[in-house]
């Protein structure tokens, strides 16, 4: 394996870039820099407590924080957008469990936020995203910019987030913190924006009332509801009673530290598990009673046991539209348990016969406390479903599947598999194994919009700097965020990228094939490995079925970033149709 990345491990020093404000507000700072304790610096103390990563772009508005973090004990990557910031902060949020935290300037860094924090707040992650505003006095100048690069952004941010919280005056600064940080890990965890005027940034920070950040307010979620005793022991005695029992375990299980708990309780009772795709990792998937991924980018043995099953417990998830093949799986007919921390999100895209509000691990470690004397049967009932699926590699042409095997092989239980949005994330849920209980594969199931993986994969070897981090994009979402290749390039970063390249957005080319419709989706070639050489990175391209696991190989032991560029047909696809499932089944 590769050295631990020298950009992870030491303080960076960010660039300042220039001012943006009036020769008074510099000459402002200029004083507050050289005795006084600004907001900047007090801000970035409190991100030392709650992880001390930061990932951001620098703007005129954030310069006092950028100044600040000379010498702070915080390690800050500027990338070459916010989206890919924010995407970053998910990612170390993710693998962690730690709150993760972005910043972005006012105006232009703020829109480019919006999505990653509808993908934060969509699938469950707490991040504290500090936003620059416009300073108090030029206020009622924010309407066409009248005020540099102003509007009134907090209405744009709100929809995305669980909270928009304002420093209103310097002394305040802890406060806000303090309840935007219990707002992001509370209940259903999520993002939340600290917003900081300009002229607060620079004010001296020696009137604030501390508020020190502990080890639980940056942990999520922040507290751990336990379920009525009555109903664990109502649900305990329907698994006992069932005959083909099966727990459908969602991100919540994954992300709130409970995957240990499942697989105990897997074990002790013999209790098969399917997972939705951020559910991935709940078990680890080797283990006889992992069934796998159930949706349209699930494998067909996660759906045939899901459809088998004649109780589903299901804790932590969502029910999506791509994870129940459109809400038809579980089906009408099977008994439903639905477990959630959100009372909201029970029942209400898949009816549930019991609805238990809890968090995920309270739950399942009640729930094997009381089945403790019961072992479940000593074979497993999902020993007898083992369907056909397509032969992996062999041959000539290389094939996604084939790719996705390798990495299966070379990738162990310490390394993380960042997805892109697209039928990269169907094709990692498929093919490749989390092998240990735990994230050990991200991908965003939240939004689901394209360009996620690129500052993600940042995020991940930030959080894992023991283990190897691979991200594996199409053509489409690699063109969103190809630029941070040279972020990798100068912290130094070990991190490969695979991209499966079919030069289309290949998904939508299916629908519109299916729909009849005439193709817009396909691209003019590029040369990826030749464009990750350009940027200082090292590129490789696959041609050939038989030299796909030692290219990738090789490009893991490369140190610093390497892109691995693999042309693929853009007929190819993972996903299943519920139709097959449903033949599967019954002929």
């Amino acid at each position: 394996m590769r050295s631990v990345a020298a950009g992870v491990s030491t303080i960076v020093r960010s660039r300042p870039g220039p001012f943006a404000s009036a020769s008074q507000s510099h000459k402002q700072y200029t004083k507050l820099a050289v005795g006084d304790m600004t907001v900047g610096e007090r801000l970035l103390g409190l991100v030392a407590d709650v992880d001390g990563a930061l990932f951001g772009v620098p703007g005129g508005q954030t310069l006092p924080l950028y100044a600040a973090s000379r010498g702070a004990d915080v390690r800050h990557l500027m990338v070459r957008d916010e989206r890919n910031a924010v995407t970053a902060a998910d990612a170390h949020a993710r693998l962690t469990g730690i709150v993760g935290v972005c910043d972005a300037t006012v105006g232009p860094g703020a829109t480019n936020l919006v999505s990653g924090l509808a993908e934060a707040q969509a699938s469950s992650i707490p991040v504290v995203a500090v936003v620059a505003d416009t300073r108090r006095d030029a206020e009622h100048l924010r309407r066409y910019s009248v005020a540099s690069q102003s509007f009134e952004q907090s209405e744009t941010l709100a929809p995305v987030t669980k909270w928009v919280g304002r420093v209103h005056e310097p002394a305040a600064l802890d406060e806000v913190v303090d309840q935007a940080l219990r707002v992001a890990t509370a209940g259903r965890p999520g993002p939340v924006v600290v917003s900081i005027p300009e002229d607060i940034f620079l004010g001296a920070a020696d009137g604030s009332r501390p508020r020190p950040v502990t080890d639980a307010d940056r942990r999520f979620p922040r507290h751990r509801p336990h379920p009525e005793p009555e109903l664990v022991e109502t649900v305990a005695g329907m698994i006992r009673e069932a005959e083909r029992p099966v727990v459908l375990a969602g991100g919540g299980v994954v992300f709130s530290g409970a995957a240990p708990a499942l697989s105990d309780l897997a074990e002790g009772c013999s209790l098969p598990v399917a997972t939705s795709l951020n559910g991935k990792g709940a078990i680890d998937e080797r283990h006889r009673l992992s069934a796998g991924v159930v949706g349209g980018f699930g494998s067909q043995r996660g759906n045939l046991v899901v459809q088998a099953a004649d109780l589903i417990v299901a804790v932590g998830t969502k029910h999506s539209q791509l994870g129940t093949h459109g809400w038809r799986l579980p089906a009408a007919g099977q008994t439903v348990v639905h477990v959630d921390i959100d009372a909201t999100e029970i029942g209400r895209a898949i009816p549930a016969h019991i609805g238990v509000v809890a968090d995920a691990r309270s739950f399942l470690m009640a729930l094997a406390e009381v089945l403790e004397a019961w072992s479940g049967s000593s074979t497993p009932w999902i020993d007898g479903i083992r369907p056909d699926e397509d032969p992996v590699g062999g041959d000539e042409a290389v094939r996604p599947e084939a790719v996705v095997a390798a990495l299966d092989d070379l990738l162990g239980p310490d390394d993380v598999l960042v997805c892109e949005a697209s039928l990269s994330s169907g094709w990692g849920a498929r093919y490749f194994r989390v092998k240990r209980a735990g994230p050990g594969m991200l991908a965003p199931r939240g939004l689901a919009g394209l360009g996620w993986a690129p500052g993600a994969t940042l995020g991940a070897r930030v959080a894992r700097p023991e283990g190897r981090v691979v991200a594996l994009t199409g053509d489409g979402g690699w063109g969103y965020g190809l630029s941070e290749t040279e972020t990798a390039v100068r912290y130094g970063l070990d991190l490969t990228t695979v991209v499966l390249n079919n030069s289309s957005l290949a998904w939508i080319r299916h629908v519109e094939s299916r729909m009849r419709m005439p193709y817009n989706t396909d691209f003019s070639p590029v040369d990826f490995a030749a464009t990750a050489r350009a940027m200082g990175a090292d590129g490789r391209r696959i041609d050939r079925g038989q030299s796909i696991a030692s290219t990738i190989s090789e490009a893991l032991e490369t140190p610093g970033p390497s892109v691995v560029e693999v042309p693929v047909s853009p007929d190819a696809t993972p996903i299943i149709r519920y139709g097959t499932v449903r033949r599967a089944a019954y002929g």
